[in-house]
């Protein structure tokens, strides 16, 4: 990828630290990535091809990192110089000893470009790693993101095996993590122990971290009989399910009122479920005979809420894409032309006073990948641009490169109104 602007992020360097032997500008210009490439030495501004103006300016790297430097010293003629992920890591490698915060800043925002070129995973897991040895919190940041969205396809690939317990734990303490259902996260987990690169006490604070009051009864009571992990962890298991089963089959009001039960805690909170019991999809459609693009829906049921209580009482839900004011008025939304397209979600049937729903959008790029996850604020989600832009939108946490969505997903996302405050 070739970026004919780069020279500026280099030059972020002096404005981090104020202006010190070695630092590059540019003078003279008409804008702010055009001009004479000026080095500053010896207490003074001289042209890098000044015959009159002899300096020599020393730069400490390592050997990973010596094709950059030849790569820069390219760019001062041909004004473009090609991105990887070797020749980022190397320039957020010099930010890091040079102190350049904005320069590790734009690194982190190519790094959310590279990271999805790579759905083997692998260059997320080793980026994740070499995020938390030079301790930047926001590549660190950038890496969970992704592999939470994605964490299903995580499952399936051949780096999952190489996930360490740590990232894993990490992964499963968040709320944001996609996956068709608990049940499938735990024998993900299952099968992530019998590379055992786990602890036995390691493998505890994992199935800890399982949410199992989101697992049906019927689920819960065939894991003994299901799981190796169950029989390692038994004493662990039955605390859970006991836990589980009291979710299930107690109304929350009266759990509540003995304070059994605190409902905020992550336990009782669902995650992204993407599997059909919680969750629909829409994928644009362009209707070459008629030589426009339909805007599709989509109507489907879920229970009301987790818990075996509510399994008979359903929700029916009505997701939308909507790209014009017309289509907003014909699906009973309130649309302004600004904030168009967006996602529409009406809810109808069953209803109850003590459930609010936090209900989230799934942005996916291709059908390859989840670029980003909006939430419903009451009936609508925006959509972000697909890449980045000037414009009022805001563009997608990690870039499309085919320029816009092909499908979007909704997730519904109940919980109990007691001990919690907010509700769409």
């Amino acid at each position: 990828m070739a970026l004919p602007g780069l020279l500026w992020m280099w030059l972020l360097f002096a404005g981090t630290r104020g202006v010190q032997d070695g630092d590059m500008r540019l003078a003279d210009g008409d804008a702010a990535n055009q001009g004479r490439v000026e080095i500053f030495y010896g207490g003074q501004w001289g042209t890098v091809c000044d015959n009159l103006w002899d300096s020599t300016v020393t730069l400490e790297t390592d050997a990973e990192c010596l094709p950059l430097v030849r790569d820069v010293i390219r760019y001062f003629y041909s004004r473009r110089i090609d991105i990887s992920l070797s020749s980022v890591k190397c320039l957020h490698k010099l930010a890091s000893a040079y102190g350049a915060e904005r320069l590790q800043g734009y690194c982190a925002h190519l790094f959310a470009m590279l990271i999805p070129q790579d759905l083997s995973f692998q260059t997320a897991l080793d980026l994740h790693a070499y995020a938390l040895a030079t301790q930047d919190p926001r590549l660190e940041a950038i890496c969970l993101q992704f592999l939470a969205w994605n964490f299903e396809a995580l499952t399936g690939a051949t780096a999952w095996p190489s996930v360490t317990p740590t990232l894993l734990q990490a992964l499963l303490s968040r709320s944001d993590l996609a996956v068709s259902s608990e049940l499938v996260l735990l024998k993900a987990v299952e099968a992530w122990s019998w590379e055992e690169l786990a602890t036995h006490k390691e493998m505890e604070g994992l199935v800890g971290a399982v949410r199992f009051p989101m697992i049906l009864p019927e689920d819960l009571f065939q894991l003994q009989f299901n799981l190796s992990l169950y029989r390692s962890h038994r004493a662990l298991f039955q605390e859970k399910i006991l836990q589980a089963l009291e979710f299930h089959t107690v109304p929350a009001q009266l759990l509540a009122r003995h304070g059994a039960v605190n409902f905020t805690e992550d336990a009782y909170q669902p995650r992204l479920y993407t599997a059909p019991t919680w969750s629909a999809s829409v994928t644009r459609d362009y209707r070459a005979s008629s030589y426009y693009w339909y805007d599709p829906r989509q109507s489907f049921q879920t229970p009301a809420h987790p818990s075996f209580l509510f399994q008979a009482k359903l929700v029916s839900w009505t997701l939308a894409y909507l790209s014009s004011v017309q289509s907003c008025w014909n699906s009973g939304f309130s649309c302004s032309s600004d904030e168009l397209p967006i996602l529409g979600l009406s809810k109808s049937g069953y209803s109850d006073g003590t459930l609010g729903y936090e209900n989230k959008a799934l942005m996916i790029c291709g059908g390859r990948f989840v670029a980003h996850v909006a939430t419903f604020r009451g009936p609508k989600a925006i959509i972000p641009s697909a890449l980045e832009t000037n414009g009022s939108r805001s563009a997608s946490f990690f870039p499309c490169p085919v320029g816009s969505f092909g499908s979007f997903r909704a997730v519904i996302r109940p919980f109990y109104l007691t001990n919690s405050s907010g509700v769409d």
